[in-house]
């Protein structure tokens, strides 16, 4: 009786200390006394979400951008922000310095919130030694937005490059540090499997603490590049705070995509968490193009001052335009915040011998731009399309016309110097395409079309002729190509396939400050086996097309277009006027 009655006391002594826990478990169960619903709205604040990588607002399936357990603390961390939110506050509660100085972002953005609230957690990042080491070698008191234009010769930097410029008090590039989110491209990948894996988050970025001297000279001399550097109008604490998300994240892979997930979303996505009311990420786009990026934050007041750095490509330009005279040298017409918007949505009327008929189009491009649309802004003879599509009516049916994946074209005429030399050697003029393409299979009588994958080639050489700007480091306002251009085409066309190999001879010329046109002949000799068949197995399908445009403002264009193109016992002509809307 008496074994019985100390067991049961020992189990209401048990009870009541379970209870107790209980109690206390509610009044301390988040870390610095916090309530329930206070860290429910501090998870769900957009600065804590931008410092995981989340979208901005909660979706079904939230996920972090980073999918490493080194970036999180709790286990749970990479799908609940709160989680992560309840972790990072447990361990400045407990003096854990490891995770302290490991997200120190994170720790000044909580310290703040917490203070507005009255609480004091006497939690810094005074004491992560390894931190201050690499927030000293940065140094940076204020930061810069460097451009380096496009380079169409090289398919990783064809859209243009954008990173920062970290100074101290003093501006001196030779004591400024570059801070680069690049793509780490496989050196043995051919331009068209590096061209896919790029756009499709083949590639891992990276980032990139180096000598801003030396990163500046790789782009001014070897790459002949113009630089545009932006000051941005940051506090210190915007800066500082800059700096300690950099050292989060800096060691964390992620994809890297040339349509987003990019140099210009890292920048974007580094303000953000500074500037969480200014919303960059949603003015930049879906699409997200590196010049593009000036433009928005000129928008958005977010520059201070601008400054034009020529390449020694555009000063030995200016020489030959000027007999050596650099007194008076402008900045070229390539300035970011000055170039026009890269979508484009065009609707045209025309007719097409072919059909008998009218036809009506509709066009759609995602990037960036061809050798028709406005220059301003952007480099020179610049000829660089991503996701472009091409739909055409009549009234008969409604059909793809054309679906460009990517396609781009480089000139470097031989006799001016911008034509990427190497050596003393000018570089030849080249392009690549990956399409569908509606093409007429010339074959046959029939002349039937058919949409067809389309990979193309081309390799020749360019000259500049016309009239130069003195001022300026930029060639003459006409450039004349021969180029010999190689195709595969594969379809419901003969055989099933066609190669091709043929002359493109054109011009291209900048008549006005709005108006440019462009000629060109093509003569592709087409080649597809077919024995036993009354139908030709190599044949001449020549092509004469014409275009010209007319800018009518800012957002809106004319164009015109013609082509003429010779089949099997006949020829076809089209014509389309298009309006083009950029936005």
């Amino acid at each position: 009786m008496a074994l019985s009655a100390q067991v049961q006391a020992g189990l209401s002594k048990q009870a009541d200390i379970g209870a107790m826990t209980t109690v206390a478990k509610k009044q301390l169960g988040n870390p610095f006394g916090l309530d329930d619903a206070t860290v429910a709205q501090l998870a769900k604040t957009t600065t804590w979400r931008r410092l995981l990588l989340f979208a901005d607002t909660p979706t079904k399936n939230d996920q972090s951008r980073v999918q490493n357990p080194k970036f999180f603390l709790s286990d749970e961390g990479e799908k609940n922000p709160q989680a992560e939110l309840v972790a990072m506050l447990t361990a400045m509660q407990n003096r854990d310095n490891q995770a302290i100085c490991q997200f120190v972002a994170r720790v000044y953005f909580l310290n703040q919130s917490l203070a507005e609230r009255g609480i004091n957690t006497r939690v810094d990042d005074s004491s992560c030694q390894a931190f201050w080491q690499f927030a000293d070698t940065i140094n940076a008191k204020r930061l810069s937005l460097i451009f380096a234009e496009e380079n169409p010769n090289n398919i990783a930097s064809a859209f243009g490059h954008v990173w920062l410029r970290a100074d101290a008090d003093t501006i001196d590039d030779s004591e400024a540090v570059a801070i680069n989110y690049t793509v780490a491209t496989d050196r043995a990948d051919n331009a068209i499997k590096s061209t896919t894996k790029s756009i499709f988050g083949g590639y891992a970025g990276v980032m990139e603490m180096m000598s801003y001297e030396q990163k500046a000279q790789d782009y001014l001399v070897k790459d002949g590049r113009d630089l545009w550097q932006f000051e941005l109008d940051l506090t210190a604490d915007e800066v500082m705070q800059i700096v300690r998300h950099i050292w989060e994240i800096k060691d964390m892979a992620r994809p890297y995509f040339f349509t987003h997930d990019n140099c210009a979303t890292e920048i974007v996505r580094l303000l953000d968490v500074v500037r969480d009311k200014a919303q960059l990420s949603k003015a930049v786009g879906k699409v997200v193009i590196p010049a593009r990026m000036a433009f928005v934050l000129k928008q958005q007041n977010m520059l201070a001052d601008e400054r034009f750095i020529p390449s020694q490509a555009t000063i030995r330009q200016a020489r030959l335009n000027r007999g050596g005279d650099l007194s008076e040298l402008l900045p070229n017409h390539n300035n970011p915040t000055q170039a026009n918007a890269v979508y484009r949505f065009g609707v045209g009327g025309g007719f097409d011998k072919q059909a008998d008929d009218a036809v009506y189009g509709v066009q759609l491009t995602a990037a960036y731009q061809d050798l028709l649309d406005n220059p301003n802004g952007t480099r020179q003879l610049l000829d660089l399309q991503l996701l472009s599509l091409t739909v055409r009516a009549d009234n008969h049916r409604l059909r793809l016309d054309d679906f460009t994946l990517f396609a781009t074209r480089s000139l470097n005429p031989v006799n001016t110097a911008k034509n990427n030399a190497s050596d003393d050697k000018a570089a030849y003029a080249t392009g690549m395409g990956i399409r569908l393409h509606r093409v007429i299979d010339a074959s046959s009588p029939a002349n039937d079309d058919a949409l067809v994958f389309d990979v193309g080639v081309q390799r020749g050489k360019s000259w500049a002729f016309g009239k130069t700007d003195d001022n300026r480091g930029e060639f003459a306002d006409t450039v004349c190509y021969a180029l010999l251009d190689g195709k595969m085409q594969l379809g419901r066309i003969n055989q099933g396939y066609r190669l091709a190999l043929g002359p493109s001879l054109g011009c291209v010329s900048y008549l006005t400050k709005s108006v440019r046109m462009m000629t060109q002949l093509d003569m592709p000799y087409y080649y597809h086996p077919d024995r036993g068949s009354s139908n030709r197995s190599g044949y001449m399908q020549p092509t004469v097309s014409f275009a010209v445009q007319k800018d009518l403002s800012a957002n809106h264009a004319l164009r015109l277009t013609a082509k003429a193109e010779r089949l099997n016992d006949a020829s076809n002509k089209q014509a389309m006027l298009y309006l083009y809307r950029y936005f």
